[in-house]
């Protein structure tokens, strides 16, 4: 009984909360796999245990395999750094876990997390990747068309590779494959074609003339033998130029008959027969047959459909929709994207099975298709169900070559190839000199290097492979490293350096966020506006030295009340007010430029501000409004003009500055004219020396 009492008692001292005790800083939010996340750990509480590996996790859905290395900066402040796994692209959680402290006599155990999103690309793509074959192709002209279209974004080079094989596949009369041609595949080499900036007119051409269509081209029946048929006398072989779509000829004996179609210099035999008559409909439907004018062919006509549409041609869409089968999910998949019929939409609507779509109706077949399910998702792009039906497929490319691309390519197309490059050491803590490793996990890539010169890295680097730096730390600097549009800042903190609790890792670029959104208004000239413009620090910490800059024209009809703050505290908003067209006299009838934020910590935010002004006569603009956001030293100097909020004055009726400059120049002029001084011609580096003096 006394130690459950004690058990009891122990349960109750050691409370297990999760809250504000622990601040977790990454330098930013996402990554993609193999990259090298940095975490600074600051506690409000000092730690009863140094933190070890078991005191971390990263995981999804289940934990996730790291080899972390952490540094102890004070009691209370860690680094953490680990390469992320290869793992598949969604959010994951970096947890700082199971930390005992000491509050107000009570043991508690505490821990928090942060969200890290990593950014990947769909396996599918690798999938496709190692079923190229050597001479680019990934099966047949469908399946090659297919993922060509599909690794466009993601592997460019792969993708032109299949282009290439496809283009040397294509018969002389434009069509697929060579020497074998049918509808389909031609069909999705057009769609390659078209999406590639490759001539594809031939390839167009044939796929309009293919279809059954007795008003595209010529037709001509040529008649061979002796005979009379009717008003024609064939004596060894008469041409006759065919203007119906059916032919009823009969012969006092037996002729052979030959009906060809003719359309831009390619000719083709329709039908042949020998007999004394020869009886024969030429299909005008405007379907498409398995291959060139065969017999209508639902499904080849669907894929034709789509290939036409896709080059801005015209299809046969009154066939498609009195011959749909109502049972077949890829009627009415195809069907609502060529011409979105809403029964169509309904009937997808209907028929979905919580994912995906089966081949035949939902009363029918439950069993999936993700061929056909493809279509449909891609079909309901715009409805509340696109996002389940694309979170279903996510892992469906693996399976076959026409199934994985036909998934990526309407579903995954979006995603591109992003780069990937890994550090070692994610920090230097009081080491007197370090290998630095800059390593590449995808393609190769420029590089650019910030740090002092004492450091002895290069300014920019072409990274292949892997790159490594010996660096001398005699005193505290950061390392920051530049690729594309994402970076790594690396602290190096020198052996004779004083603990702070300045955190290290730089907040995110917008963390001050300006709460207003993008700003146009139509004003009278005469209208004055006051308004409050407010600012949020989304950072952990708080920022120092906090700017309002105004940028082009805008300067000159806006100002702030108070443009500087000195400190703004974390989840802390700020506001101050605004003044607009305060002196009533704008001189130009449009006024555009952005108000920018900044801060000592490099952040920065902006909203576009535009003022339309009505009511009187605007003299013709001499200059366009600035409208871009300046870098550091031209945002100085905005600031400098951004308080000045008054209107310029009316040129006509100021002249007098004009007599000032001309009374200075006849000045000058008399000055020089009696000095007569040796003319001293001084370069702009001594001038520059002496500057610096």
């Amino acid at each position: 009984m006394k130690r459950l009492l004690y058990l009891l008692m122990f349960l109750i001292i050691c409370v297990s909360v999760n809250a504000s005790d622990i601040n977790i800083l990454t330098y930013r939010e996402n990554y993609r796999p193999l990259e090298t996340i940095q975490a600074e750990i600051i506690f409000d509480k000092e730690p009863i245990n140094e933190l070890s590996n078991l005191n971390f996790e990263f995981y999804k859905d289940e934990p996730v395999g790291i080899i972390i290395k952490t540094e102890k900066l004070s009691n209370k402040r860690y680094f953490a750094y680990f390469n992320i796994p290869d793992v598949e692209k969604g959010q994951y959680k970096f947890k700082v876990k199971n930390i005992n402290i000491i509050e107000n006599n009570i043991l508690k155990k505490i821990s928090s997390e942060k969200t890290i999103n990593v950014e990947g690309i769909n396996k599918g793509f690798e999938h496709l990747i190692d079923n190229q074959n050597a001479d680019g192709s990934f099966g047949n002209i469908m399946e090659s068309s297919l993922s060509a279209l599909a690794l466009k974004n993601i592997d460019n080079e792969k993708a032109n590779s299949a282009i290439s094989y496809i283009i040397k596949n294509m018969d002389p009369t434009g069509c697929y494959p060579k020497g074998n041609c049918n509808v389909k595949d031609t069909s999705f080499a057009l769609l390659a074609l078209n999406k590639f900036e490759k001539n594809y007119v031939k390839t167009k051409n044939w796929l309009k003339d293919a279809s059954n269509n007795f008003e595209l081209g010529t037709w001509n029946l040529k008649l061979e033998g002796n005979a009379n048929c009717g008003d024609i006398q064939v004596s060894g072989s008469y041409n006759l130029n065919i203007n119906s779509n059916k032919i009823n000829i009969t012969c006092n004996s037996n002729v052979k008959f030959i009906l060809t179609h003719n359309y831009l210099g390619n000719s083709h035999t329709i039908n042949e027969y020998t007999g004394n008559s020869f009886n024969y409909t030429i299909d005008d439907s405007g379907c498409y047959g398995v291959d060139y004018k065969g017999k209508c062919d639902y499904i080849s006509s669907l894929y034709a459909s789509w290939a036409l549409k896709e080059t801005n041609e015209n299809f046969p869409e009154d066939y498609l929709e009195e011959n749909k089968l109502d049972n077949r999910t890829i009627d009415h998949a195809l069907g609502y994207i060529l011409y979105h019929d809403g029964y169509d939409k309904d009937w997808l609507l209907n028929n979905y099975l919580n994912g995906y779509w089966s081949y035949y109706s939902s009363s029918i077949s439950q069993q999936p298709d993700y061929l056909v399910s493809s279509l449909a998702t891609y079909a309901l792009k715009d409805d509340i169900l696109f996002e389940e039906a694309k979170n279903y497929l996510n892992d469906k490319t693996t399976n076959n070559v026409l199934e994985s691309s036909m998934i990526l390519y309407l579903l995954f197309n979006d995603e591109i190839n992003l780069p990937s490059i890994s550090i070692n050491p994610g920090i230097s803590n009081k080491k007197n000199n370090f290998n630095l490793e800059i390593k590449n996990n995808k393609e190769p890539i420029n590089i650019l290097i910030q740090s002092p010169n004492s450091s002895n890295l290069p300014s920019e680097a072409y990274l292949d492979d892997e790159l490594n730096y010996n660096i001398n730390a005699k005193e505290s600097f950061d390392i920051i490293i530049t690729y594309g549009d994402y970076s790594y800042t690396i602290p190096v903190i020198s052996p004779d350096e004083e603990p702070s609790d300045i955190p290290l890792l730089p907040p995110p670029k917008d963390a001050i966020q300006l709460v207003n959104e993008n700003i146009e208004l139509n004003l009278d000239f005469d209208d004055s506006l006051t308004d409050e413009l407010s600012f949020t620090n989304k950072w952990d910490f708080a920022l120092t030295d906090v700017k309002l800059n105004i940028t082009g024209r805008l300067k000159e009809i806006l100002e702030f009340e108070d443009d500087y703050f000195e400190f703004i505290d974390s989840e802390e908003t700020l506001g101050t007010n605004i003044y607009l067209n305060k002196d009533k006299n704008p001189i130009y009838s449009r006024y555009e430029g952005f108000i920018v934020i900044t801060s000592s910590k490099n952040t920065l935010d902006s909203i576009k501000f535009t003022v339309n002004f009505e009511g009187k006569a605007f003299p013709p603009e001499e200059d366009a409004n600035e409208t871009e956001i300046t870098d550091d030293s031209e945002t100085e100097s905005n600031e400098k003009d951004s308080g000045n909020g008054n209107a310029k004055p009316n040129k006509a009726k100021n002249l007098w500055w004009l007599w000032i400059i001309i009374i200075l120049i006849v000045g000058v002029i008399i000055f020089l004219f009696f000095r007569r001084k040796k003319e001293v011609i001084e370069s702009f580096e001594d001038y520059a020396k002496k500057i610096r003096k």
